[in-house]
Order: C-alpha cells, then structure tokens, then sequence
C-alpha cells in the first residue's frame, strides 16, 4: 500500500514539473499581524526559506498524508506558537479547501497540538498566496514539525504547497521538508526524487520566553532524594518540570523525558550501572543542572 501512495506523490509532481515549475518567484510575506507581546516573553519568526519559490508539491487522491517542516530550534527553547504563515499555489487540477496543520515532537510520533482550521487559497500560478493560520496558543518546547493535512479522497487536488529549492542548514542537506505518509516519515526531497533541497515557505510565529534556556536556577529551586540511591530518585520544584535529561560520565545521554509538565516526579534509577550521572533538568524558570550517586 505505501508504494502505491508513493508512486501518486511521485505522479503528481511529475505533472507539476512538466507546465508548472518556476523559479526566482519573489512573494514576500505580511508581518503586520504577528501577535502582541505578552509581559512573559518576546516574539520571534522561525523561517528556513529564503523567500524564494522553486517549485511546489501536492498530492493526488489517497491518504492520509502530511506536508511541512521540520523546526530545528534549540532543544532548550520553548514558548507558545501563535500562528503559522505559509505560501500556496494553485493550477487547473487543485483547488483550495480546507486545512489543518498537526504539531509533532522531534520524535515524530508526539503531536501536541494543532492549528484552527484554514483554506489553502493559492494564486494562479506563477503567483502564489501567503496565508495566515491561527493557532490556539500551542506550548512547544524544543525542536518541531508543523504538518499540512494533505489528503483528499476525491479530485481535485489541494492547491500547491509552494517550496523553496535553495535553503538548507549543516546536517539538513536535504532541506527542511518532509512527507508523513501513514506512520512513516521521510524527506520531501527523495519523495519527490529531486535533486535539490525542499524546505516549504512556511513561517512559525511564536512567544519565546524570554529567560528559557538562559537563567540557571538556584539550588533551592529544585531538590533530588535520596542522593545516593539505589531505586527511584524524588525530583521536587518550585515550578512545573518541563524536561529531564540523564547523561553518564562519558556525557552519553542515556534518558530524556520532554513532557513532564509536574512540580513532583520520580526518575526510576533501577537499571542503571552504579555510578556518577548529571542531571539536567528543565523548567519554565530555567535550567538546574546536578549529579546524582547510583549505588546498589
């Protein structure tokens, strides 16, 4: 069944390349209504594309599938999304209809929210439209996808998702784009088999907050019991826990937790080799990091 999903993909691209593949196409999009700033955090615009229209991808009837991109923040980032920016196009075989975007962790199989509904309005091509989604002030923390509903279950298509073929990072050669078809996730560069980078024109609109990752917090913020232990360590904050993460002594991240979301919570010790691990944990406050004693 994948394959045959994966040969429509490839279909529709193939038809888009032959009359509609364009390049150099500047569209520039609306910063007006970027969200006011709350007294607990500062704005910023993640963007990976340059601006830059190199082609566009669909997809034809079947499903489900998702389009968009992978937002590779700093782990210690967090804050709330408020609204995503993004660029269609459309031809005679799509049409615009309505969307949702889904937000997953970097895992790629935690969603964690979802933006409101929107029509994917697109110029026709050459041209294209930016469209502004509202998104119901989502919590996000650390890296992210933000994924396009791109399935239909009859003709015509959804307009043309507009991608820029230039813009990659160390590490993402390949773009910014991906494809999840069913469970399975992949780049929309060898989905489509293109020879470039594919990163989408999609544009995260988020409140930072503004000491995240900065302010280390002080030793009475958090407390760890027993220290040595042997079982289960007690973890106690002052304010909600948003990560955990254990390193051994070769700093070998051996556990990570990014939804924890309680001021009280254990970390099951058991299993591990006795021996010195760091702590880092990770608050709405900022980050405290400590060593614990595994003794059996």
């Amino acid at each position: 069944m994948l394959m045959v999903v994966l040969s429509t993909l490839v279909l529709a691209y193939q038809n888009r390349a032959t009359g509609f593949r364009y390049e150099n196409q500047f569209i520039k999009t609306d910063t007006s209504h970027l969200p006011e700033v709350p007294d607990s955090c500062k704005n910023n615009t993640y963007i990976y594309d340059d601006s830059i229209i190199g082609n566009a991808y669909s997809y034809a009837i079947g499903g489900p599938v998702l389009l968009g991109n992978f937002f590779p923040i700093a782990d210690h980032t967090n804050g709330v999304i408020k609204s995503l920016d993004m660029c269609f196009s459309s031809n005679s075989s799509t049409s615009a209809q309505s969307c949702v975007v889904y937000f997953y962790k970097a895992d790629q199989t935690t969603m964690f929210g979802q933006s409101d509904p929107f029509i994917n309005t697109g110029a026709a091509w050459p041209a294209g439209t930016w469209v502004h989604v509202t998104c119901p002030n989502i919590q996000y923390s650390g890296p992210f996808y933000a994924m396009v509903n791109y399935t239909v279950t009859s003709s015509p298509m959804k307009n043309y998702f507009d991608v820029d073929t230039t813009s990659s990072l160390p590490g993402f050669q390949k773009g910014f784009a991906f494809v999840r078809i069913f469970e399975t996730w992949a780049s929309a560069s060898d989905i489509w088999a293109v020879g470039y980078p594919s990163t989408f024109l999609q544009r995260a609109n988020v409140c930072e907050n503004e000491s995240f990752g900065i302010k280390v917090l002080s030793p009475q913020s958090i407390s760890l019991y027993p220290n040595p232990a042997n079982n289960v360590v007690n973890i106690v904050s002052t304010d909600e826990i948003r990560t955990i993460e254990v390193l051994n002594y070769t700093g070998q991240k051996i556990y990570e937790t990014n939804d924890v979301n309680l001021k009280v919570t254990k970390l099951d010790v058991a299993s591990y080799s006795a021996g010195t691990y760091l702590i880092k944990i990770t608050t709405m406050s900022g980050i405290k990091t400590t060593k614990i004693t595994v003794i059996h």
